[in-house]
């Protein structure tokens, strides 16, 4: 895809205007990045798209759920709609108007295994024989990441408090925070900061089986092989250690992202059994964002001229949604 680049720039920066969220005109704006590349070749605006051009525009953004591939029509939907009434489009006829559920199932592999329960997880770390690897995993299900990963990287052992579950974590860029895990979780870092030896590939290689962790202050470190950096360890092994478990499962769609967004749609359950509400709403939306310290937008209201900030719930919602939450939980109703 071509980043940055939109197709009649003036007019989609037209329509964008018409949102007040920002948080929408984001998305759709790269939704019209993800445009261009179709429309260039068919030198033609995507306003004047039919359904079949529609079709491959939301096919290439590689949607991985059926909500998703649905919000990307809703806003095609709402940009040819605008078009028609400032009569840009060459027909009327909004191609998406009468299009029924169904018909979002094609943009979305079945198979595709991206996102994990709590049963899941705990299936994971049973298998797994490596606390370092466990540690990886539960933290960034518990909403500890930070850019590359740096709050996991960077985490102490003298920053958990054994008492009250609190562990202080630091991310590079925005800086430090601190949240209260689960005594299971508190487990499994004290254990990963006591192991001393690591065993390869899960101890399911024929090669060398086991190598010395280096011994330092952190509770996630690498091991004593190769070249080998003092001090906390690189973004790269805790990569390797992430895609080592996806392969191990036969999920090659995980990722670190992928397991932080898992445990923000357990939260959100969570949240919802517990206050037995049946609709995600706008504080299950604020505390999850706050918990996993995803960035807020920041407005000014033009009413009284004070500041807010805000999570943004359209991109959250790409994937905290009762489709994936009713997909891994069936109790929920």
């Amino acid at each position: 895809m071509i980043k940055n680049r939109m197709y009649n720039e003036e007019i989609k920066q037209k329509f964008l205007d018409t949102y007040e969220n920002e948080g929408s005109k984001n998305t759709i704006k790269y939704l019209f990045y993800n445009s261009y590349e179709n429309e260039v070749p068919l030198d033609k605006d995507l306003y004047d798209f039919d359904l079949s051009e529609i079709r491959l525009v939301i096919f290439s953004s590689n949607p991985k759920s059926i909500s998703v591939a649905r919000q990307k029509s809703v806003f095609i939907s709402q940009y040819i709609s605008w078009a028609i009434e400032n009569n840009l489009r060459k027909t009327t006829i909004n191609p998406l108007q009468d299009i029924r559920g169904e018909w979002f199932e094609q943009f979305v592999d079945p198979d595709i295994k991206q996102y994990i329960s709590l049963s899941n997880l705990h299936e994971m770390e049973q298998r797994l024989v490596n606390y370092q690897d466990i540690a990886v995993l539960r933290l960034l299900f518990e909403g500890v990441y930070g850019q590359a990963s740096s709050e996991i990287r960077n985490l102490k052992f003298e920053d958990i408090n054994q008492s009250s579950g609190e562990i202080r974590l630091y991310d590079d860029k925005k800086g430090e925070r601190k949240i209260t895990v689960s005594q299971s979780t508190l487990d499994i870092l004290n254990k990963a900061y006591d192991q001393k030896i690591y065993q390869n590939n899960n101890g399911e290689t024929t090669r060398q089986k086991e190598t010395d962790l280096l011994d330092n202050e952190y509770v996630v470190r690498p091991t004593k092989r190769g070249r080998v950096i003092e001090g906390r360890v690189s973004q790269t092994v805790v990569m390797k250690r992430i895609k080592m478990i996806s392969e191990l499962f036969d999920m090659e769609d995980m990722t670190p992202k992928s397991i932080t967004r898992s445990g923000m749609i357990y939260m959100a359950y969570r949240l919802l059994k517990e206050s037995g509400k049946k609709e995600l709403t706008k504080d299950i939306f604020e505390a999850v964002g706050d918990r996993f310290n995803l960035t807020k937008i920041h407005q000014v209201s033009s009413i009284n001229n004070q500041e807010y900030s805000y999570h943004n719930r359209t991109v959250m919602s790409e994937f905290i949604n009762e489709e994936n939450i009713k997909k891994l939980y069936p109790d929920f109703h």
